[in-house]
């Protein structure tokens, strides 16, 4: 079969789109709802993304089939699925998640996501931590919060009971390992949500974890 069989293309999606691309070599789908396509410069900054990832893909793809080849190696198809949502928005800002998920060989993919603020003011890209004095004053804003809920979630996980070493996968990660969301009701940002991709607060058989915390007096104390 050629590299261009399977292909499914692209689904109208009214201002939304989505890509669904499959062949022998790899499998890419990238997607983001009418809500951001109806952005002209948000939109650009998308499919330029798209473009350039599916380009990446196929070339790392191409080597990677053609060193198997070469070895006498079975090839699986890489794959790449990202998909971009809304997940709050005020007067001034639109909060996105960038869902991703990933194969390129090996026992089993990875997955995450990523978040970043669009200004609609001034049509720009921000990461959600720059809302803040800076990252320790955050960190230092949730106090024990976000710990402690994160256990909470260890803990039914791991059946009732969280083994007390200082090992990688009890200890309460940093900021810096963790993703930020701003989470809104409508008119202003109310809740934030932490997250913890697989290995990061946990085992890769737990999965990822998610903890959602409202924005109380502290954390609105060092917002810029």
């Amino acid at each position: 079969a050629s590299a261009d069989d399977g292909k499914d293309g692209e689904k109208p999606a009214g201002q939304g789109r989505e890509i669904s691309e499959e062949n022998d070599l790899y499998a890419f789908s990238f997607s983001y709802p009418e809500t951001l396509g109806a952005i002209p410069a948000l939109r650009d900054r998308l499919d330029e993304q798209a473009n350039r990832e599916e380009a990446d893909l196929q070339r790392a793809a191409r080597d990677a089939s053609r060193e198997a080849r070469e070895e006498g190696f079975p090839y699986n198809r890489f794959m790449v699925t990202i998909e971009w949502r809304l997940a709050g928005q005020t007067t001034d800002w639109l909060s996105l998640v960038e869902n991703g998920s990933t194969y390129f060989g090996g026992a089993h993919g990875n997955y995450g996501i990523s978040s970043v603020l669009w200004n609609i003011g001034s049509q720009r890209l921000l990461e959600p931590m720059m809302l803040f004095e800076s990252k320790d004053a955050f960190a230092q804003a949730l106090g024990n919060r976000f710990c402690d809920a994160l256990d909470a979630q260890r803990m039914a996980r791991r059946g009732g009971e969280l083994d007390e070493g200082d090992d990688t996968f009890n200890r309460c990660p940093d900021i810096d390992e963790l993703e930020l969301v701003l989470l809104s009701n409508g008119t202003k940002f109310d809740r934030v949500m932490l997250y913890a991709a697989p290995y990061v607060a946990g085992p890769y058989v737990e999965g990822d974890y998610e903890v959602e915390l409202s924005v109380d007096d502290a954390i609105r104390a060092v917002v810029k």
